[in-house]
């Protein structure tokens, strides 16, 4: 668990080792591309490469430090090719000797990129094992309970070197859940790292890619390309600091308030960003997110360079950005299954307006008002949409609409979408021929067929056909308000601009509000795990594509407004505005990201760190023991050790029944004399009594004393062996 300075030190090289792999070979690659993008690009195939190679290859030789030291040497010689021939290209040189330049075009983004940057290791060092009084470990408010399972799948990957994985948690069930978003960290763990340098270091980089490809997707994206870097840090600010208007419900209306508003630094989830009986429920990306669920945060890290390389490729005609889009695309099942879901959808929604582009091709938008409904339906639609959404609302809480029927309405307008862009494919077929078609569109195919189509057949479906995954639910988050006042306090003084932006959006804009539209619809009709909540994991993917239209839309009047002939009354009058705009549409989501910077509770108390330290280093690391179900499971979390079941808090949610094995586990509490059994069915080789197993069960401690081996104890902290023969 603690590791050593050597094996730290190790570990940060083997994975800066793939970093600078995935930069090299994407300066080669990618003459095109500028600094900037350069970085990205080779940043994040580096981490996939780290992710993925270690991965097929412990196919054949587990998980283990062989199939890692046999990635690396694999790609030692493309390594050294890479260098050699960069190094005689005067292109990249002059390049990487103009940081002074790049800082003047791009320094908004420096500044704006080191503050959350530092934010960010910040909420690592504190949320991540921090050390506390005796040996106890630490966290923060959103990891206390997601980075216990994450914890569990990073140290049993490592200790037990089974691949493919079977739950830690649930032993003898393979591990569904996308698990390469912590196979990263197990990587580093064999080499010697600490669990907690393991934990924190692949997550630097995952943000700085979040941040970096968001920037120059929304400057890609941006309509004006003079106001492009204007509009992409406004786009920063509004995603990153999402946030509502839950800061008005700790204000001191009156003296029955509900909330004070030092509760937001004190309470546990009492923020203004995530405040359930208000029904609050837009959380901010940071704090809820990015921070807390390791999936989310590796699949937007891919899933964000993918959307900038497609929707160049696709727009602006980088024909050569089809096939690491395609590559992007097809690692993703595995690491985040809504982002590649998201990426299926969105990149769908681009080709059917491809083939649009192609059979009628976009004209200037000069025409006369009465054809507007034509050339700008944006407003008519989003009202179409509000509308039916309140429609479905109330028809759903009379019960007049089944869950079949929302599934129906849900994949409704897909499958009317496939029927529009089959009839245009085959046009395009008779008319242009299949040239074009595969050297852009179909490499994309062949990407994700060959190459996430095998992940989830060996994966994914299994998981979905064991129930409670794909079904009908309307509203994914909202607890009974009324439908467009959840998102309006939800979203809050940023939906406005969204409004707008929809209203005025041209066909030149369908490439980031309509697929917005179909992710919206999907998200409102249809969940694909037992958790309705997850489904924001697609939205906000979605919002992100709304919160560029706003942008543009937000500096179109900022510009109309502080045009020349604009009195200098108005001007100050508008720099008031704006300052107000972004206070609100920010105010909420500083201080959910306070609270998270000063909150802090205990984990793991000093007996759970020496139990678990006791286990990793005198049990087999295969070795199941007997615990109770709490999610913060020492055993399972802290030493990679199999236990009989998780907490159901994991395990239902990932749509595995628990109900017979929490039966058994009372009963060899209970009565384990007479269920020695149950012993053997679940190969039990270790017992922990605590207070956690005290307080939900009433143990036999007598029947444990007498006939078990006591190896351990701390504190009221009992390890048990069980006997080799009964």
């Amino acid at each position: 668990m603690y590791g050593t300075l050597a094996g730290t030190i190790s570990g940060t090289a083997y994975y800066l080792y793939f970093q600078l792999l995935g930069i090299s070979l994407a300066f080669l690659v990618l003459r095109r591309e500028a600094l900037l993008s350069g970085l990205l690009t080779g940043s994040a195939v580096g981490s996939l490469l780290a992710v993925w190679l270690p991965a097929l290859l412990s196919f054949f030789f587990d998980f283990t430090l062989l199939s890692h030291m046999l990635a690396l040497l694999l790609t030692l010689p493309a390594l050294l090719f890479a260098l050699l021939r960069l190094s005689r290209r005067h292109d990249l040189t002059a390049r990487l000797t103009q940081p002074v330049k790049y800082l003047k075009v791009h320094g908004a983004f420096a500044v704006f990129f080191f503050s959350v940057m530092l934010l960010w290791v910040f909420l690592l060092y504190t949320h991540t094992l921090l050390p506390t009084e005796g040996e106890s470990l630490s966290t923060g408010q959103c990891t206390y309970g997601d980075m216990n399972m994450h914890l569990g799948f990073i140290t049993s990957l490592a200790r037990q070197h089974t691949f493919p994985p079977d739950y830690s948690i649930m032993p003898g069930v393979r591990l569904s859940y996308p698990f390469l978003s912590d196979s990263i960290s197990s990587g580093l763990l064999l080499f010697g790292a600490s669990l907690r340098a393991a934990y924190i270091l692949p997550m630097l980089f995952a943000m700085a890619q979040i941040l970096t490809a968001v920037y120059l997707f929304a400057a890609a994206a941006a309509e004006s390309p003079c106001r492009a870097r204007s509009v992409a840090l406004l786009v920063l600010i509004l995603f990153f600091f999402n946030g509502g208007l839950g800061f008005s419900y700790f204000l001191d209306w009156s003296r029955e308030q509900a909330y004070r508003f030092s509760d937001i630094f004190t309470g546990f989830y009492t923020t203004p960003t995530n405040l359930i009986n208000q029904n609050i429920r837009w959380v901010n990306i940071i704090a809820d997110m990015l921070l807390p669920q390791r999936a989310t945060l590796f699949g937007y890290a891919v899933l964000f360079p993918f959307l900038w390389l497609l929707y160049r490729a696709v727009f602006r005609n980088r024909r050569e950005l089809f096939l690491p889009a395609g590559l992007f695309a097809a690692a993703l099942p595995m690491i985040h299954t809504h982002s590649f879901l998201t990426a299926c959808v969105i990149s769908a929604v681009w080709m059917l307006l491809w083939l649009l582009s192609k059979a009628a091709p976009v004209s200037a938008d000069k025409f006369s008002s009465r054809r507007r409904i034509f050339t700008c339906p944006g407003g008519w639609v989003l009202a179409l949409f509000v509308v039916i959404m309140c429609l479905i609302q109330h028809w759903s809480a009379s019960g007049a609409i089944p869950p079949e029927g929302l599934m129906a309405a849900g994949i409704g307008p897909f499958a009317a979408a496939l029927i529009l862009g089959i009839l245009l494919l085959v046009r395009h077929i008779r008319r242009e021929g299949l040239r074009e078609l595969l050297q852009g569109w179909g490499i994309y195919a062949a990407c994700l067929l060959l190459l996430a189509l095998p992940q989830l057949l060996f994966w994914t479906f299994g998981q979905v056909a064991r129930g409670g995954f794909l079904r009908g639910h309307f509203n994914w988050g909202n607890q009974g308000d009324f439908y467009p006042w959840f998102y309006l306090k939800n979203i809050g003084i940023t939906l406005l601009p969204i409004i707008g932006a929809a209203c005025t959006c041209s066909r030149k804009r369908a490439p980031l509000f309509l697929p917005a539209l179909f992710l919206w619809w999907l998200g409102e009709l249809v969940v694909f795990t037992p958790n309705t909540y997850d489904n924001n994991k697609i939205l906000y993917p979605a919002y992100l594509l709304l919160c560029i239209g706003a942008a543009d839309y937000v500096f179109r009047i900022y510009d109309n407004l502080r045009s020349p002939v604009t009195e200098p009354g108005l001007r100050r009058s508008l720099g008031v505005l704006s300052a107000l705009f972004l206070f609100s549409a920010v105010f909420s989501a500083v201080l959910t990201l306070g609270r998270e910077a000063v909150s802090r509770y205990r984990l793991y108390s000093t007996s759970q760190v020496s139990l678990a330290g006791y286990a990793e280093e005198n049990t087999p690391p295969d070795a199941v023991y007997l615990t109770g179900t709490r999610h913060n499971n020492e055993i399972a979390s802290l030493s990679g050790r199999n236990i009989v079941c998780g907490a159901d808090s994991f395990l239902y949610f990932h749509g595995l029944d628990t109900t017979q094995r929490k039966a058994d586990l009372k009963l060899m509490y209970e009565a384990p004399l007479e269920y020695m059994d149950l012993f053997q069915e679940y190969n039990v080789s270790y017992v922990v009594i605590s207070a956690f197993e005290r307080e939900d069960y009433q143990p036999d401690e007598a029947a444990f004393r007498t006939y078990f081996t006591e190896i351990f104890s701390c504190g009221d902290t009992v390890l048990y062996r069980v006997p080799d023969t009964w």
